[in-house]
């Protein structure tokens, strides 16, 4: 550990020599812009850092892959009073040049692997599907894939501060939604008409079922038990009106 910048064991010996990729990423590290764009050859652009908060930590670790260098960088974030991912960037590296940067993660915007994985989906199965354009809490890290074995997508929105989640599951309709009732199940309708299911007796969590466009939506926040805050219907509800 070099104060906050933590070396990798594949580059361990560029203390005494460092390579091109470790002060570029010492750069990044102290937030010297200027310094890190020397570093980087004609033509190649520096992504924008829209954190504002400082850069606690950074790593940089070798790639499979000769003259890839991968740089994580940690921010420290008030609200969960600790450090969070904030960036994580391929670096290429030829002649002691920069000469490509890959985003490959922004913490800044956690939505941005969502929007490519969405994309993903409509691609391979050429469907339309509904994504929340509204959330119940500020959105810290997102998860999700597809499933390719039922053709189904899984959407976690992560909220490191209430220690809660929202799951969106999406398959394709294969039978009417009141088969999925349960006897203390109620029902909702939405502003459109569609008909939602909600689970009252549900301990991980806080969830409603409904179909659209011969497609079906599991809304779900949880996990119920370790939440730092309650939700209802009505926040779910919510949720559902705003998947366009």
């Amino acid at each position: 550990m070099l104060g906050g910048f933590i070396i990798s064991t594949g580059v361990a010996g560029a203390r005494d020599n460092p390579d091109v990729s470790l002060k570029f990423a010492q750069a990044i590290w102290k937030k010297d812009i200027i310094l890190a764009q020397t570093f980087l050859a004609n033509g190649v652009k520096l992504p924008e850092i829209r954190e504002n908060s400082p850069i606690k930590s950074c790593q940089l670790v070798n790639s499979p892959i000769d003259n890839i260098k991968v740089l994580l960088a940690h921010f420290w974030d008030k609200e969960i009073d600790g450090e969070r991912l904030g960036l994580i960037w391929e670096l290429t590296v030829q002649d002691n040049k920069i000469t490509k940067i890959r985003t490959v993660y922004d913490g800044a915007n956690p939505l941005m692997d969502e929007l490519k994985l969405i994309k993903d989906y409509q691609n391979r199965y050429q469907r339309k599907l509904l994504v929340p354009t509204e959330f119940p809490f500020k959105i810290t890290n997102f998860f999700g894939y597809i499933e390719y074995e039922h053709e189904g997508l899984l959407l976690r929105y992560r909220n490191e501060l209430i220690n809660g989640f929202l799951q969106i599951s999406i398959y394709p309709a294969t039978v009417e939604l009141e088969r999925y009732r349960r006897y203390e199940d109620q029902v909702y309708t939405l502003k459109d008409g569609t008909k939602i299911l909600y689970r009252t007796k549900f301990d991980l969590g806080y969830e409603i079922r409904f179909q659209k466009d011969r497609m079906h939506y599991t809304v779900t926040i949880g996990n119920k038990k370790y939440l730092k805050r309650k939700f209802s219907v009505n926040d779910l509800i919510k949720i559902a009106e705003s998947m366009k």
